[in-house]
């Protein structure tokens, strides 16, 4: 445990890297609020012709917040002018990894939890706090990191 806490704190022990954490978790949450609506809206749509196509609705709105999520972080979080066919294949691949990462927990959740709203939400969020911490990480490390 202790190793764990050293290596978060000497990772987070630049101002630099202080002020991209929270960068990322303003462009982060404003990815997760239309990831959220898409997922929402999707279930709402099939839950009117009696559809149950709650992994589909997940993965469009999961794809929906990462289109968005690239070009805030690009701008916002790691300040970078410009994209490159490396950047953009590096985030996708990042971004594929974090996707069955993603669905998988909130698949779990559903399982466990059920399809209730409690369910539905509690699965939702779990699943965008895992995948997003591994995003950060990911992105800062392999990603938007400096030349």
């Amino acid at each position: 445990m202790d190793i764990m806490k050293h290596l978060f704190l000497r990772f987070l022990s630049t101002q630099s890297t202080r002020g991209q954490v929270a960068r990322y978790l303003v462009a982060g949450s404003s990815a997760v609020v239309v990831d959220f609506i898409l997922y929402r809206s999707i279930i709402w749509i099939c839950g009117l012709w009696m559809l149950d196509l709650k992994l589909l609705a997940k993965a469009v709105g999961y794809v929906g917040g990462t289109v968005y999520s690239f070009y805030v972080n690009r701008s916002f979080t790691f300040k970078r002018t410009s994209s490159n066919r490396a950047q953009v294949m590096s985030y996708l691949a990042v971004y594929v990894l974090s996707m069955f990462l993603n669905a998988g927990i909130n698949q779990t959740g559903l399982t466990l939890l059920g399809t209730n709203e409690l369910g539905i939400n509690l699965s939702f969020a779990t699943a965008a706090v895992a995948s997003a911490a591994f995003n950060f990480v990911c992105m800062k490390r392999f990603v938007f990191k400096r030349a």
